[in-house]
């Protein structure tokens, strides 16, 4: 085996057979640095943050200072809440490479203090050279942004936001145009009217199991609720923002619609539920039998999809204010996401959501919840016990203390935020931002 064939498994999200792939490597040659680093990050993505930890500390042994390795050991830190620890590697990697724009980034998401006076100005002056990508460029922008907010020049703040969220689309075109292609002329015409070809067998420790899906939008609480149920039901296996579902659909349509002489208005989805199978047996290969948890937000768009393979599975669909839910997705620097980097942009895709999710309750009002961030910050017993017993999990006495689970983690924005208690929402937070809707 080679690291190019683990290579080209990742590439495909065949994480089983790439796990397979570089633990062959190491068992032949143990202080491989390469296959130990990607076998830490499959692991990092398949939200098993322990198994991801011993590999990279395993890089750390056999190359201590190299960059790639210490970042990604920083990124699991920061998930498992050790903010000391990836506080520390983010400073050691600064003063390594002074122009390391991703590790003054991380010590940002871990607090807005932690870009002083000092490091504001060594941004700018990287800023000035003129040498950066346009995405490092992005991301100072974004960083200038957050201290514009924290000084309470709004105004400014919105010109940085503004052009960061432009430099970010540009530096990753044709991936944007792509995808938001796909969401506004394929999946949002086409999610109710799936057709489905071939046969799958389905395994009785896998396909009917009742699996629990988060779906809505960004920033409308869906950390929150993935943190009260993974501490509530400890027999789960907790996959985070996956995109499975997403990944397999494109591996069976991308070269149809993104080919020159695509005409997408006679166009329907067609999927190889053979295939798709095995797709999904290779992606969620570490759920050891058990139920496992999928917070990928677009799944929304897969409801009926998901249903095919895993009929028993439940949805939780998050809410937020329309308005609230809009600048705080802006105000988020989310790089992958293609349809987050405009107001426009964001309230077309939130047309399309609240579309799809209208269709969806009528066909399967018994499979889906909905859970406003409003209701559960300013009612949280009550609706705690609202989504527990939706997803038959037993509500114990201590179901609202997960501040004090140490073995909670969590990869997105909110992995501060959902080790504190829940909050009261804040209706005017985001009042002095309106007038970027008009």
């Amino acid at each position: 085996m080679s690291h190019e064939v683990g290579k080209m498994l990742l590439g495909k999200g065949h994480f089983k057979d790439a796990i397979e792939t570089f633990e062959e490597i190491i068992e032949n040659k143990p202080n491989d640095l390469r296959a130990n680093f990607f076998l830490g990050k499959i692991y990092y993505d398949l939200n098993n943050l322990d198994k991801s930890l011993i590999y990279y500390e395993n890089c750390r042994k056999i190359e201590p200072n190299n960059p790639n390795v210490l970042f990604n050991l920083s990124l699991v830190f920061q998930s498992s809440g050790k903010i000391e620890k990836a506080k520390k590697i983010y400073l050691k990697l600064i003063s390594i490479n002074k122009e390391d724009i991703k590790s003054y980034f991380g010590l940002h998401m871990l607090g807005i203090s932690n870009i002083t006076d000092e490091i504001f100005t060594d941004l700018q002056s990287i800023l000035e050279k003129k040498t950066l990508s346009l995405f490092n460029q992005s991301m100072i922008n974004y960083l200038f942004s957050k201290i514009k907010k924290k000084n309470k020049e709004f105004e400014n703040e919105g010109k940085l936001l503004k052009l960061s969220h432009s430099l970010c689309y540009q530096a990753n075109y044709n991936h944007h145009v792509q995808s938001n292609f796909y969401y506004n002329k394929i999946i949002s015409k086409n999610y109710h009217k799936i057709k489905f070809i071939n046969d799958f067998k389905p395994l009785e420790n896998f396909n009917n199991l009742e699996h629990i899906f988060i779906v809505g939008l960004p920033r409308s609480g869906s950390s929150l609720i993935e943190t009260i149920i993974n501490h509530n039901y400890k027999n789960l296996y907790s996959f985070g923002e996956f995109h499975a579902f997403n990944t397999s659909i494109l591996n069976q349509i991308s070269e149809k619609i993104y080919s020159k002489d695509f005409d997408n208005k006679s166009y329907e989805i067609h999927i190889d539920t053979k295939k798709f199978q095995e797709e999904l047996l290779q992606k969620y290969c570490n759920h050891d039998n058990k139920a496992f948890i999928d917070k990928s937000l677009e799944n929304f768009f897969n409801i009926d999809l998901i249903l095919k393979f895993f009929p028993e599975a439940k949805f939780i669909n998050t809410i937020r204010n329309y308005k609230d839910s809009i600048i705080a997705i802006y105000q988020t620097l989310l790089p992958e996401l293609s349809w987050c980097h405009t107001i426009g942009e964001i309230k077309n895709y939130i047309d399309y959501y609240n579309e799809t999710m209208d269709y969806f309750r009528k066909k399967y009002p018994e499979k889906i919840l909905d859970v406003n961030l409003d209701n559960l910050t300013n009612h949280k017993e009550n609706e705690t016990k609202k989504i527990l017993r939706f997803l038959n999990i037993s509500v114990s006495d201590n179901y609202l203390d997960f501040d004090k689970n140490e073995k909670l983690f969590n990869k997105t924005n909110s992995f501060l935020q959902v080790r504190q208690n829940i909050k009261s929402y804040d209706y005017d937070k985001y009042k002095k931002y309106y007038y970027l809707l008009d």
